[in-house]
């Protein structure tokens, strides 16, 4: 009996190891693994994009700058850019921000309606709080290529 409690005591030792290596695994994101992946991938940021971007066409105090735009193109651009920026793998070959804006006449509201849509549509795919904090400091820069009124 006595044998038997120790040998049960012994492989939980031996166990030990690998039960904390496998909890600290779960528990934090691999330092190696990229935003784009903690995020969620292609199927969580094309969701993310499609509604941030579709809340903000729809909102007429601020979607001016979305007349006339073809929303399927635009969200796929935005998409593969997030991608790129976060480490996904992608290319972006659209055009840089400032050139990209430019003329659309973006005001600050509607700058900060889409960062709004944005922070909404990444809680509602259960993106954690870290992973949304970093992409908005990746995306906070923009503003001034964005804003130009």
């Amino acid at each position: 009996m006595l044998k038997r409690h120790y040998l049960r005591k012994l492989y939980l030792l031996a166990l030990m190891p690998s039960i904390v290596f496998c909890a600290q695994t779960m528990a934090e994101p691999h330092e190696g693994s990229s935003l784009y992946a903690r995020l969620g991938g292609k199927p969580v940021v094309d969701a993310v994009v499609v509604q941030t971007v579709s809340q903000v066409a729809a909102d007429p105090a601020v979607n001016q700058s979305f007349k006339g735009v073809n929303l399927n193109k635009l969200t796929a651009k935005i998409s593969d850019h997030l991608c790129a920026l976060t480490g996904g793998g992608c290319e972006y070959k659209g055009d840089n921000m400032k050139d990209a804006h430019a003329g659309l006449k973006i005001s600050e509201k509607e700058f900060y309606a889409m960062v709004e849509a944005l922070r909404i549509a990444l809680d509602g795919n259960g993106v954690g709080e870290g992973e949304k904090n970093e992409l908005l400091r990746i995306l906070a820069p923009m503003k001034s290529a964005v804003v130009t009124q």
